[in-house]
């Protein structure tokens, strides 16, 4: 298929009308927003006119040669390698991955395009219309991120967690999400997270068949999306369908991700809490279960980083900066 030509209207889903003007993305059974619990969502994106496939060929071409793309062809295996390639090299592999994109196997995900003007602004435009309902419950937006996955049936994205809140909707074909809440210390243990926080490492994070049954699942479309809390484990998959069908044939979805006042507190509690583990063998309190031993944790929390950094010259891990 070369996607500079295909006329992508069969490849859309429908889509329903938000329940304001402003706001692109909503919960799809109408309830209040909730910073801790996932929930279906939908969403008023799928016909804009940066989410189309030519158009991301194109902004995948420009990034050709840096870490903001990664891309697969069809017969690599799970262990295979990304090899660094030159940038006219990587602008071939990329075409060819986009021209063949209806291949089993093909994918290409692109990473932190908030910088790129046109998509920036489409990232600040979508989420700055929902801070209202947000913010109402979970002030002080920032951080804003911008992910994009595209990929031909059959995929998977292994069981991991994100440091932020993540409005993850589909333009087009369709995927399953298993997400667990961002609660159920049985799936993310506390020590994972702190691993993750600050080593940046999901190595201490397992999964096992017995963490299904606590899971809730999403099947979604175009339209529909899920919104996944910081620290949320969850997995995603694409499975092939009917391909006479052209919505199973190409998976596009779209990940906008943000931090808050309350994900850096938690993220600095965890911090300290990783420290006490470590150097004390302590069993410190989650965060969130104390919102007066997360706030005393604050300081001696901003204290730890301001050493790290003086000492041992470690960057603040993101998500801890600032608010």
């Amino acid at each position: 298929m070369n996607v500079t030509a295909q006329s992508l209207s069969d490849l859309r889903g429908g889509e329903q009308a938000p329940p304001s003007g402003n706001v692109a993305i909503w919960r799809a059974d109408g309830q209040p927003f909730d910073p801790l619990q996932v929930a279906k969502m939908q969403h008023g994106l799928c016909a804009h006119p940066l989410l189309q496939l030519p158009r991301l060929c194109r902004l995948a071409l420009s990034l050709a040669g840096t870490p903001h793309v990664k891309y697969a062809l069809p017969n690599r295996k799970p262990g295979s390698a990304f090899h660094t390639l030159s940038e006219v090299e990587a602008k071939k592999s990329i075409a060819s991955t986009f021209d063949h994109i209806e291949q089993a196997g093909n994918w290409v995900a692109l990473y932190f395009l908030e910088d790129d003007p046109e998509y920036g602004a489409l990232l600040r435009e979508t989420l700055d219309g929902m801070k209202p309902l947000v913010e109402a419950r979970d002030p002080g937006m920032h951080g804003y991120s911008l992910f994009m996955f595209i990929a031909s049936p059959p995929t998977v994205t292994p069981f991991h967690i994100d440091r932020e809140n993540n409005f993850n909707v589909q333009i087009m074909g369709r995927k399953h999400l298993r997400v667990w809440q961002a609660h159920d210390r049985v799936a993310v243990p506390d020590a994972a997270i702190e691993d993750y926080f600050v080593h940046d490492t999901l190595r201490s994070l397992r999964y096992h068949d017995e963490l299904d049954a606590r899971a809730l699942d999403f099947d979604i479309g175009p339209g529909e999306g899920v919104y996944i809390p910081s620290t949320a484990g969850h997995y995603v998959t694409t499975e092939e369908g009917d391909w006479a069908r052209p919505d199973y044939r190409v998976s596009v979805s779209v990940a906008m991700t943000y931090f808050t006042k309350a994900t850096v507190r938690r993220a600095r509690a965890h911090l300290l809490n990783a420290f006490l583990r470590g150097r004390f063998s302590a069993s410190p309190q989650s965060p969130g279960r104390s919102a007066l031993v997360d706030r005393l944790k604050q300081p001696l929390a901003c204290a730890l980083l301001l050493s790290r950094r003086a000492l041992l010259g470690q960057n603040t891990p993101r998500g801890m900066q600032g608010h």
